[in-house]
């Protein structure tokens, strides 16, 4: 496990994708860019961003059209610390301001890297595990109601989801993880357990034996999770997630 070059990595896509520099995400202080969708960044809009923000601790970087400039350089002189903007007074006047241009904020992301071998987690005897990894077998979720945690809703070229575990008490699929191509080189992981099977670790061990599958295959897994769900929280601290940065950003009203 190389914490350093996985993070060097992930800086290399974030400036790819804020339009600055990795430097940018490991030097203190505020960045404003001007929007660019460049090839092989994450596509969960075709648009070219209006907004979008992140944080990877003393180190903010702002991409956004340019008339938001000015509010968003006088907001950043204005908090105590720069990670206060991803905080509710800051949010709620950038809010405002995106609003006058049609726009709003969709919350906080956290995300997490991997931050030490995973561990291998024992599940109870009467589940069995079953991998899909291929795009063939990954489609038969299609389309997907039950664990849209843990997989898209339908198949998205964009950011196809690649390879899923399961749970299986019998026939019944209880839990899934998943993990989609994000971008070339981290993929995104997420877990869905049904309500009637959470508590009996299914989660955490899930995770953790897809996370090692990724690593296998040369990839970089990493973890998201809203501010408030503590509970996915948990299950990434478990697996030896570690959190990294944060994210926001700006959806058409």
């Amino acid at each position: 496990m190389d914490q350093r070059k996985n993070r060097d990595i992930l800086y290399t896509q974030l400036a790819l994708e804020y339009n600055t520099t990795p430097a940018a995400f490991t030097t203190p202080g505020f960045t404003l860019t001007l929007p660019t969708k460049p090839a092989s960044v994450r596509l969960f809009a075709k648009e070219v961003p209006f907004f979008s923000m992140a944080c990877t601790g003393n180190s903010v970087v702002a991409m956004a059209d340019e008339r938001l400039h000015p509010f968003l350089q006088a907001l950043a002189g204005e908090v105590r610390d720069l990670h206060r903007l991803f905080e509710f007074p800051a949010m709620e006047k950038m809010n405002a301001e995106l609003k006058k241009y049609g726009y709003a904020l969709w919350g906080n992301e956290h995300m997490y890297l991997p931050g030490q071998a995973f561990p291998e987690f024992s599940i109870a005897p009467e589940f069995a595990l079953k991998w899909f990894e291929t795009e063939e077998a990954i489609s038969t979720f299609y389309p997907n109601e039950k664990f849209r945690m843990a997989l898209g809703e339908k198949y998205n070229p964009d950011r196809p989801d690649v390879i899923a575990l399961a749970a299986m008490d019998g026939e019944t699929i209880a839990a899934v993880a998943g993990a989609s191509a994000d971008m070339p080189d981290l993929w995104q992981v997420g877990i869905d357990v049904l309500a009637d099977y959470r508590g009996a670790g299914l989660g955490t061990a899930l995770v953790a034996a897809l996370c090692k599958r990724i690593e296998d295959m040369g990839k970089i897994p990493f973890y998201g999770t809203a501010a408030a769900n503590v509970h996915s929280q948990i299950i990434a601290a478990k697996c030896g997630f570690y959190p990294t940065w944060v994210e926001t950003g700006a959806y058409k009203l």
